[in-house]
């Protein structure tokens, strides 16, 4: 489960679980009732992955549309379109039809992704090429059946018609998990160093190395396991968290945010993926440390032995941004 809920935003096949629990519901309630739910908790997930995840679950767009198209025609035209007994091969069809265009043209919804800059997190194409050829053959055995073209004992009605669509379903989510666990068991954890230096009046604010005294570093520096999408929200984890350290700064009521600078990978510094941040202050007084000060560039190209591997290859970025920092601030 600790598994799970690590790569939850990556177990892609999470999207289905709409789909399955209306495919499961309508059956024991009320089928409009049901079909409304199934939009709402579908909707609910979308809303969730674009605005929090800044994506796009392809299996919540699936349901969104294919439970939304049933949802309103059975509110608004009852039976006519869709007959009774007949909600579930026309729910199946209708997610069909969106996996269909997916495994067919993939670019259509890549493009949809890109259009709002959204994130791109996994193609769904397994999963989606598992949807067309069972429910392809599914919903071909049913229409020989409805027109009695195969024997068809009437014993068999609910395992047939019913049961078949959400097993294909629960299928695409178990395949996704157990792929998911295999990829995470036969791949290194992400892991990268995240770096955070103050800037002020064209210096940068820097601190004692925590194993070397006299080697001066970043004020902040954490390791980090976890997607890259993600390091801006640790980023602004550790500044708050800090916050105790520091006499002045952080208190104010204008508070300043890490920005990304530069990404870089360093030999023989492991982990050797590095972010670099920095934390724009307006005075010097308002981010000091008890043993911290600020420097210029300069300094550190002057003595070099005096200060950190890392600072000497974020050196020249660091002068820059501070430098422009200080005339448009």
């Amino acid at each position: 489960m600790n598994l799970l809920l690590k790569y939850k935003d990556k177990i892609v096949s999470f999207g289905l679980l709409p789909i399955i629990i209306t495919l499961i519901g309508i059956h024991f309630f009320p089928t409009t009732a049901m079909l409304g739910t199934g939009l709402a908790i579908s909707i609910a997930g979308l809303l969730y992955d674009v605005l929090r995840l800044k994506g796009l679950n392809f299996f919540l767009l699936q349901g969104t549309i294919g439970i939304g198209i049933c949802f309103l025609l059975r509110l608004f035209t009852g039976y006519d379109y869709i007959p009774k007994n007949s909600l579930t091969p026309s729910l199946e069809f209708m997610l069909l039809i969106c996996a269909f265009i997916h495994v067919t043209a993939p670019e259509i919804y890549r493009n949809f992704l890109r259009k709002f800059h959204l994130n791109f997190t996994s193609s769904y194409l397994l999963e989606a090429k598992i949807i067309v050829i069972f429910s392809s053959i599914h919903l071909i055995v049913l229409f020989f059946l409805y027109n009695k073209l195969i024997p068809f004992s009437p014993e068999n009605n609910f395992g047939i018609i019913y049961l078949i669509p959400t097993l294909i379903y629960v299928i695409c989510l178990v395949v996704n998990i157990i792929g998911i666990q295999v990829a995470a068991a036969n791949s290194p954890q992400e892991q990268h160093v995240i770096r955070i230096i103050p800037i002020c009046n064209g210096k940068i604010y820097l601190a004692p190395h925590s194993e070397n005294k006299s080697i001066w570093d970043a004020p902040i520096a954490s390791l980090f396991e976890g997607p890259l999408r993600k390091s801006q929200c640790y980023a602004k984890h550790l500044v708050k968290k800090h916050q105790q350290n520091l006499l002045r700064s952080l208190y104010t009521k204008k508070k300043s945010l890490p920005r990304l600078i530069l990404s870089y990978r360093a030999q023989g510094i492991a982990p050797a993926f590095t972010q670099l941040y920095i934390l724009p202050v307006s005075h010097e007084d308002e981010f000091k440390l008890t043993e911290g000060c600020f420097f210029t560039c300069e300094e550190i190209k002057q003595n070099p032995e005096k200060f950190s591997n890392e600072l000497r290859i974020e050196c020249e970025r660091l002068q820059m941004v501070a430098q422009v920092w200080k005339e448009f601030k």
